[in-house]
């Protein structure tokens, strides 16, 4: 039967003997996708894993699931809903002609007052259907002069490859471009001699293959083995396991107490520091809430771009080498636009911010954050004034709807084993957060640990997190911090993907 949408095709060089890729020789159109699959904002990710039911790794299917599961009360608008449900991507027109268009965002909207006798019909727009102009009417009416399209060009470097040159891509997904004749050099670096070993084999690459290799390469080693010799995720009865993560907390300045945004209060099992689960304000879940709206590019870019050592998966391979085909420049110490308009982002991501939006000068754009009618770009996505419990593995509720005890007989611990703790959360602690979102199934754990498990030269110092006993101002902090140093900590899980 034939495809109904569109394939890529890249050819693998498999050795015979141990059933594994050596190497796969592919395009321009095929890198071009990876990268575009790079700009995704991971809410996004999250939208094209479930599309074709396969397991993520980490906890932003829990993030993403939090906001479809959270009523509508939860939030300023109900756009702001739809903000993190479909999160919009800067660079969408850039791939939008693309062989295998991978965003599953639609084209940016523009809407105007349905009312034809409303005086403010054409003073404002708004990228949703779902508002309401001051008049009481929707802004659901398609302007008959169309909007012209903007299109935001990425200012640090080529988002296309253009030509059709040859690529050469390993198991673990470091890609480099080269000609036919340097395929037998590169068998030799590796120590393969043995041509007739070699099995060629061309595989085609559909929206469902791509998503497959994305989501393996956070956690797998050997990728290209994994997706196409293994088939470990395609649905079988296979598990694969996900242990023993090493994770190395990302380089900082400290978090002083007077710095951090938000408090939250976590309660955790003493006898292995587990984090049962948090309650917080809606300032954390508006923090938590932003990282599906990030570009995985940008978070890539946020962990990996200072420290060289720090990995995750292959899919730190892929962002390096793609950032060096294309000759990206990481300005760690500059501002990038890399949100839409209007989308928050707190100030625990300095160096990341939201374009301004567009306007001419009869038309203004209106917030879709705030219910009141505004073309400035204010904070946050969920309501003031409500308290949420976060679980470690960031499933997010309304405290309204659950209870501390009901969780704590969820838990069956003894109320002498539970223990209270109270952060500070800061700019180091919340880049922890996203890290450990991404490859750990208790990143609350993850993040409260962090920083207790430090090198034996550094015994007495913390970095980062200001722990407090119980509510309120602090009693007492721990010594002095950290301050240039790398923090280690391993964390052990068994994780099971089908």
């Amino acid at each position: 039967m034939a495809s109904e949408t569109p394939t890529l095709s890249i050819k693998l060089l498999i050795d015979q003997s141990s059933n594994v890729v050596l190497l796969a020789e592919a395009g321009s159109d095929f890198v071009n996708t990876l990268h575009s699959l790079l700009k995704l904002p991971l809410g996004n990710i999250a939208r094209l894993a479930d599309k074709h039911e396969i397991l993520q790794p980490g906890c932003l299917n829990n993030l993403y699931n939090s906001v479809q599961n959270l009523g509508s009360e939860c939030f300023r608008t109900e756009e702001c809903k739809h903000m993190l449900i479909c999160p919009r991507n800067v660079h969408a027109a850039a791939f939008k002609d693309s062989k295998l268009n991978m965003d599953l965002t639609g084209p940016t909207g523009y809407y105007i007052c349905s009312n034809r006798n409303c005086k403010e019909q054409y003073a404002w727009f708004s990228y949703y259907d779902t508002r309401r102009c001051c008049c009481g009417n929707l802004m659901n009416l398609k302007p008959t002069k169309i909007f012209e399209a903007v299109v935001f060009e990425d200012l640090t470097g080529e988002l296309l490859y253009k030509g059709k040159s040859t690529f050469f891509i390993t198991d673990e997904l470091r890609v480099m471009e080269g000609l036919p004749g340097d395929l037998i050099q590169f068998l030799l670096n590796m120590g393969f001699e043995n041509v007739s070993r070699i099995e060629e084999k061309v595989v085609e690459f559909g929206s469902k293959e791509m998503t497959h290799l994305l989501i393996h390469s956070f956690f797998s080693k050997t990728t290209l083995t994994d997706v196409f010799l293994k088939k470990q995720g395609f649905g079988d009865s296979t598990p694969m396991l996900y242990d023993q993560l090493n994770f190395i907390a990302p380089v900082g300045k400290e978090s002083a107490e007077k710095d951090g945004k938000t408090i939250v209060k976590m309660l955790l099992r003493k006898s292995d520091r587990k984090v049962l689960y948090a309650e917080a304000s809606e300032n954390f879940v508006d923090l938590l809430f932003t990282f599906l709206t990030l570009p995985l590019e940008s978070v890539l870019e946020l962990v990996l771009g200072s420290n060289a050592n720090l990995t995750l998966g292959s899919i730190s391979n892929l962002f390096r080498d793609l950032n060096t085909i294309f000759s990206v420049s990481k300005k760690t110490n500059s501002q990038k636009d890399v949100l839409p308009p209007f989308y928050s982002c707190p100030k625990e991501f300095p160096n990341i911010r939201s374009l301004v939006p567009p306007s001419g000068v009869y038309k203004k754009p209106l917030d879709p954050k705030s219910p009141m009618r505004s073309s400035n770009n204010s904070f946050g996505y969920v309501e003031k004034n409500l308290l949420f419990v976060v679980s470690d593995d960031l499933v997010v509720s309304h405290l309204s709807s659950v209870s501390s005890i009901s969780l704590l007989k969820e838990t069956g611990i003894s109320l002498g084993d539970v223990e209270q703790k109270v952060i500070s959360i800061g700019e180091v602690e919340v880049t922890t957060l996203l890290w450990a979102s991404l490859g750990t199934s208790s990143p609350l754990s993850a993040l409260l640990n962090s920083f207790a498990k430090i090198p034996k030269q550094e015994a007495g110092r913390q970095a980062g997190v200001k722990l407090l006993n119980g509510p309120g101002p602090p009693r007492h902090s721990w010594s002095q911090p950290i301050r240039n140093s790398t923090l280690y900590f391993v964390l052990f899980e068994t994780q099971h993907f089908l």
